[in-house]
């Protein structure tokens, strides 16, 4: 049986982690507003978030090798739930900046944990099968952080949000300590050598330019489309802001049969191909449609982007022979990294060019992943 207690603890324990990393992004508009910053600005609350996750497997490597996987998420968790307590009393823009620098600081040892224990705590043969649900709880975890800071938000103010989710946080630190076995955290140690033995293969060069690309596209879709709500509907709260969110939720079924559709089209490039053209029909679209049509095309975007990141992340363990967890590792360095400036850059973007000519550079953009895309050479079968 798969679901055992440890799992499930473990599986909670991400979506509450996830919820706080994304909790800001509904309330972006209204923190802008309440502090007198632009778009650009306000997604540096994502970024400085993200940034540690992307330099995580090159840095905390080094000082986090076999520190005991319970230990480390007990005093994570503590630490976290503190600081989500501590926005109740920011009142400058640069407290809340430091408050999730601090988050982001501690969230690549609590993710890299929880990893350990989704797949420490099952058979050898259940470990993708326990990873995928590792990968539903992280999608899950989005969305509920993003509906947790809509509803609260709207309902009270932008305090409550984060107050809220460090009581939240106190579920997961509770459950922790009834797991009955302990592992070590496995932190993949990057260097310049072992980064340049593996961009010298060329089929890891261009599928991490592909990841880098789709993820930057649908990362400043996710953080700029309240901007642009709030230029429709001056009246949309934050709640409303967050249902944009519900697309989101697709990932899940995506991530789970990412595979099976890889199968049923004979060819990993193919499902790319797919995932590509799905997420791009969804950006072409964002150019004609009002709010019910952006959460349609939301579900659009994250259907292609979540069959192009399973695929690439399963190919990327297929075809890494050696060197593993250095792929892995960079992996991981780069999608955040990505996501750090897909956060921040297309805030700027939106704000010189419009909303049209940010989804027209995306396009471009895009256009650079299907070249990527088109330059692998990848075996058969």
């Amino acid at each position: 049986m798969i679901f055992t207690p440890n799992l499930i603890i473990a599986l909670i324990a991400t979506v509450v982690s996830f919820s706080t990393l994304y909790i800001p992004q509904p309330m972006l508009p209204l923190l802008a507003e309440s502090f007198g910053i632009s778009a650009g600005e306000a997604g540096l609350l994502m970024t400085v978030a993200m940034l540690p996750l992307a330099i995580a497997p090159s840095v905390y490597g080094y000082f986090l090798q076999a520190i005991p996987a319970k230990l480390m998420l007990t005093v994570a968790l503590a630490l976290l739930a503190l600081d989500q307590v501590c926005f109740y009393f920011a009142n400058e823009f640069w407290h809340l900046i430091v408050l999730r620098l601090l988050q982001g600081l501690l969230l690549p040892a609590i993710f890299t944990a929880l990893m350990t224990y989704c797949a420490s705590m099952v058979p050898a043969q259940l470990v993708r099968r326990a990873m995928g649900f590792y990968i539903g709880a992280t999608i899950l975890g989005g969305f509920s952080g993003r509906l947790v800071g809509g509803i609260f938000a709207s309902s009270f103010d932008w305090r409550s949000a984060f107050i809220v989710m460090g009581l939240v946080q106190l579920i997961p630190l509770l459950l922790i300590t009834r797991v009955e076995s302990d592992t070590d955290i496995n932190f993949a140690r990057l260097d310049p050598k072992s980064i340049s033995r593996v961009l010298l293969n060329r089929n890891f060069r261009f599928m991490f330019l592909s990841l880098a690309s789709v993820f930057f596209v649908f990362s400043g879709i996710l953080n700029i489309v309240p901007f642009h709500l709030q230029n429709l509907d001056a009246t949309a709260t934050p709640f409303i802001i967050s249902l944009l969110y519900l697309g989101y939720l697709v990932g899940v079924p995506v991530s789970f049969f990412s595979d099976s559709i890889s199968k049923l089209l004979s060819d990993e490039r193919r499902g790319l191909w797919l995932g590509l053209v799905i997420h791009g029909c969804g950006l072409a679209m964002l150019l004609f449609v009002a709010f019910k049509g952006l959460v349609l095309m939301m579900f659009l975007l994250a259907a292609g982007f979540f069959l192009i990141h399973a695929l690439l992340s399963g190919l990327t363990n297929h075809l890494a022979q050696e060197h593993k967890g250095v792929v892995n590792g960079l992996y991981v360095s780069i999608y955040y990294f990505s996501g750090a400036l897909g956060s921040w850059l297309p805030g700027y973007l939106f704000e010189g060019l419009g909303w049209d000519g940010m989804i027209i550079v995306f396009m471009l953009i895009l256009g650079f992943c299907a070249w990527s895309i088109s330059r692998l050479r990848l075996p058969s079968g």
